[in-house]
């Protein structure tokens, strides 16, 4: 008997999801709206969630997402269409906002990424003010130490920001990853704070003379940031 209760408790029982894969914050190098911040990526089985944030700065603020966005393989060709969205209309519908200052949280969902992608941008096709995010690591124990760095640099800990991210070139630098080439920009960024324009300017030169995947585009960013000539 308590076979047959057994067989037919796990009949009525739905199927329980694969776990998933969630990426805290993950790092990106190049954002097209100052304001947007990525809390999450969640890869499941069947599906990939980008979990997005944007503060509103106007008056009279609206904001929407085409149905034409994909998340790229930021080192290869694959790409990925987004199949729906959660917490935001899609365009040419608008979220208006309320006051400046209100954020609006919202979900993407695209299929399935394989494992061995490890940089994606994502991207939405559009005619105007299109959202662009590039390089976006889906590295779990990278984007840890790269966020570790980050805190310290928002709560004014400069000295002991530089100090993470000199460790994590260190440690992993290989003249290729895009993800580096988001550390040589906070790294200038934080000697000119320091008031230490020579090491600034010492790690801008080293940027140029890398093989980093992006790089014509970081100092292109160095420069209109105003971190190099």
């Amino acid at each position: 008997m308590r076979t047959v209760i057994f067989l037919l408790v796990l009949m009525v029982v739905p199927p329980v999801r694969m776990m998933a894969q969630v990426y805290d914050k993950p790092s990106f190098s190049l954002n097209s709206h100052p304001t947007l911040e990525l809390l999450g990526i969640v890869k499941w089985e069947d599906q990939t969630v980008v979990n997005i944030r944007i503060k509103n700065e106007r008056i009279s603020g609206s904001f929407c997402m085409d149905k034409e966005t994909y998340l790229v393989h930021s080192l290869g060709t694959e790409e990925w269409k987004m199949t729906s969205m959660d917490g935001i209309p899609a365009c040419p519908d608008q979220y208006r906002f309320k006051s400046i200052g209100e954020v609006l949280d919202f979900s993407l969902i695209f299929p399935a990424i394989p494992d061995e992608v490890k940089y994606i941008d994502l991207m939405e096709r559009c005619e105007d003010a299109c959202v662009s995010v590039k390089y976006i690591l889906l590295d779990e124990e990278m984007n840890t130490r790269i966020n570790e760095g980050f805190s310290l640099y928002e709560i004014g800990r400069l000295s002991a920001s530089l100090q993470v991210f000199e460790q994590i070139m260190e440690a992993g630098y290989d003249d290729y990853s895009p993800v580096f080439g988001t550390l040589y920009l906070y790294m200038m960024s934080i000697h000119y704070e320091l008031g230490q324009s020579k090491e600034a300017r010492r790690i801008f030169n080293e940027l140029k003379a890398s093989s980093i995947i992006g790089r014509e585009e970081f100092i292109e960013t160095a420069r209109d940031a105003g971190l190099a000539r």
